[in-house]
């Protein structure tokens, strides 16, 4: 009896040996399987943006202007949300708001849901492109992993936290002055800042600054000369076997500088990766807690002493009438179709005044 060893092989490629090839192996630029959402989303959801920004009003929606073509900038334009008493409707170009009609569609702002929509899709087709080019050179995958942290922190941003609320409209709308304003009705409605999921995110996020400038230093000041060339930056030759920067000297000035150090590169590293991300992951997290509007921090006491005694001031009582300011005044104008109207005599004023 005869046994046969080695790898089967089949005699002719079906359908999917064919589309894996085509994808991944026969061109230059890969396209991967994952390009097959990536490609088609980010095309639609930047599409979206550039028509909206360039063409479309958002008069109906907020009543403002918000294209290109109305006078505004590339700070000041945007594809803004659509009006509140769409709630929560996909706004299908072909559902029973829009019926077909293409400008129907872009006024009633369904090209916020589309660019919205695609553009969440377009970053997990991103994350999965970085996973499976991993896959494809043996590599580990921390990138896609990494990746995770800014898709959180969209999804919840844009999808999760209106539809907690009431609509769509509460999201941001996509433009740089748009997302200002969304800061600004963040800590006026919220108290973000205050809140200890923002925190987090911050931290993380300054944090990861700094440990980038600190690690890139180090690696600069330890750098050691490999070769005789001319260049001053001899260590940047992209030809040379060796890394060419002492993590013995690097360890030796820290651990005289702040008593203790890394021991290693690869915790360096891991820490460098662990920061942003849960950093990231944290405000995600908070933000999905304002969707259901759970409240910051609040020191009630410091309020009531406030309230009683008019020369009892703290910056936390201070920021609550801000936040109350920010309230009224940003209401009127944020949700006209509200008609809301505040006496001068409510706004708020603090102890100082």
């Amino acid at each position: 009896m005869t046994i046969a060893l080695g790898k089967f092989t089949k005699d002719e490629p079906d359908l999917f040996d064919i589309m894996d090839d085509w994808l991944r192996r026969d061109r230059f630029v890969f396209v991967g399987w994952s390009g097959l959402l990536l490609f088609p989303c980010a095309y639609f959801a930047l599409g979206g943006w550039f028509t909206g920004t360039t063409f479309v009003t958002s008069w109906y929606t907020h009543g403002l202007a918000s294209s290109y073509l109305e006078g505004c900038n590339f700070l000041t334009a945007a594809v803004s949300t659509p009006a509140n008493s769409l709630a929560h409707s996909l706004l299908l170009l072909w559902g029973p708001e829009a019926q077909g009609d293409f400008t129907r569609w872009c006024q009633l702002g369904g090209l916020w849901t589309f660019v919205a929509l695609h553009g969440a899709f377009g970053l997990i087709g991103f994350m999965l492109r970085q996973f499976e080019l991993a896959r494809s050179v043996q590599l580990r995958p921390y990138n896609a992993i990494a990746f995770s942290g800014p898709i959180a922190v969209f999804v919840s941003v844009f999808l999760i936290y209106p539809l907690g609320q009431s609509g769509w409209f509460f999201a941001p709308s996509f433009g740089v002055a748009a997302i200002f304003r969304f800061i600004l009705f963040f800590q006026g409605f919220h108290n973000w800042t205050l809140n200890p999921f923002h925190m987090m995110g911050v931290a993380g996020v300054l944090g990861a600054a700094l440990l980038c400038a600190i690690h890139g230093a180090t690696v600069e000041n330890t750098l050691f000369e490999d070769g005789d060339g001319a260049n001053t930056f001899r260590a940047f030759n992209p030809t040379q076997a060796e890394e060419t920067y002492s993590m013995v000297t690097a360890n030796r000035f820290w651990s005289q500088i702040f008593g203790v150090a890394f021991s290693n590169k690869r915790w360096l590293h891991f820490f460098m990766l662990f920061v942003p991300v849960t950093g990231l992951w944290m405000s995600a997290l908070g933000v999905v807690g304002l969707a259901l509007n759970l409240r910051a921090y609040d020191f009630v006491s410091q309020e009531i002493r406030a309230a009683e005694d008019p020369e009892f001031e703290t910056f936390y009582t201070k920021n609550i009438l801000l936040n109350e300011g920010i309230r009224a005044w940003m209401a009127a104008q944020d949700q006209p179709h509200e008609n809301l109207i505040f006496p001068e005599e409510v706004l708020p004023r603090g102890n100082a005044l």
